[in-house]
């Protein structure tokens, strides 16, 4: 099942803008396609919390103008939901929506609870990632995939594709486990099956954030973790393109409400939870095709789970492992992004 990934020549070669030019090609060319093609909005499943949403409409047709008769609408291929990963914000995806608008799909992606612009179960400090329950982040997951499946209701017959990235990755293997009819197709890229917890061991995590839960900390920093500081290196990142990780780091380093980075017990303690879940139920309940997008040098997240994963699912699941690659696949250098759109692509319209 396990393969590493195949050279393939899908997308063209000036589709991937070069690096040294990223900070112009972000500005002059992606940004006005998408923004142009973006509609804003916050969607509340519980009263008085709101989840920061983003549609983007492919296609000529402009956002609000959904018509069945609409030839252009021929050319959309699907939706696309996008779940991000710990710390991040929709923002970070701004690349990758360009590339699935360009290709056909209209692009629906929310920030989890506790990220970015959505509401939080803390307050006091904006940049602890905190959760009382893993199963709000994948309610809050399905209430916005309906969601994106009745905007585009004037094309019925649409697919529903989920690229979910890392913890979302984990949400998402959840919702498609929990709703098995909801996806057409699920990628999973570098998906938080279990956190990778450094140098201490699995059963010992667990035994702490039992401790600490227990005395009431679980809305308290993880050791070792803290706020934010902008201190981060690009050697430390989990990406291998210096250009891509500044672009994202300057607005980061701008912008108090993209500082989340750092877990609570309490969010650790549903982690745990959460990969109890997928080991010993998710598996049996997944049915649409599932593609595994794994980094070679992961450090954030256990590829041995992840294999261990793809293999209790189905026989239409698949795994890829792309060779040089850090967590943030989709923050690669040129060519290895290209080469993922590519494996991205070809899962969704085989």
């Amino acid at each position: 099942m396990k393969k590493n990934d195949v050279h393939t020549n899908d997308i063209k070669p000036d589709a991937i803008k070069p690096e040294e030019n990223y900070t112009q090609f972000m500005e002059e060319c992606i940004l006005p396609y998408i923004l142009s093609r973006r509609e804003e909005c916050y969607l509340s499943r519980e009263a008085g919390r709101q989840i920061y949403c983003a549609f983007y409409t492919a296609g000529e047709c402009p956002p609000k103008q959904h018509t069945e008769a609409d030839e252009r609408e021929k050319d959309v291929s699907g939706i696309i939901l996008i779940s991000h990963g710990f710390g991040e914000t929709a923002d970070k995806y701004f690349e990758m929506i360009y590339y699935f608008l360009k290709a056909g799909y209209h692009v629906c992606i929310p920030e989890h609870c506790g990220h970015g612009r959505s509401y939080r179960l803390t307050k006091e400090d904006p940049c602890l990632i905190h959760t009382d329950r893993w199963q709000r982040y994948v309610d809050d997951l399905s209430f916005i995939a309906k969601s994106a499946k009745s905007r585009w209701q004037q094309c019925p017959r649409l697919p529903l594709f989920l690229f979910a990235h890392s913890m979302g990755g984990g949400i998402g293997a959840a919702l498609a486990a929990q709703k098995p009819h909801l996806f057409d197709r699920v990628l999973l890229t570098s998906p938080m099956i279990r956190p990778l917890t450094g140098d201490v061991p699995w059963p010992v995590t667990k035994l702490i954030v039992s401790v600490m839960c227990a005395l009431g900390r679980e809305k308290c920093y993880v050791i070792g973790q803290h706020a934010y500081d902008g201190k981060e290196t690009f050697q430390e990142s989990c990406a291998t393109s210096f250009a891509r990780w500044a672009w994202y780091k300057n607005k980061t380093d701008s912008e108090p409400l993209y500082q989340t980075c750092a877990a609570s017990y309490g969010w650790l303690r549903e982690a745990v939870r959460l990969n109890r879940f997928l080991m010993r139920e998710a598996w049996k309940q997944t049915e649409a095709p599932v593609l595994l997008i794994q980094a070679e040098q992961d450090t954030a997240v256990s590829k041995e789970q992840q294999d261990l994963f793809a293999e209790k699912l189905t026989a239409s699941a698949g795994i890829v492992c792309i060779p040089g690659t850090k967590h943030e696949i989709f923050r690669s250098d040129d060519e290895t992004v290209r080469r993922y759109m590519d494996r991205v692509l070809k899962f969704l319209s085989p």
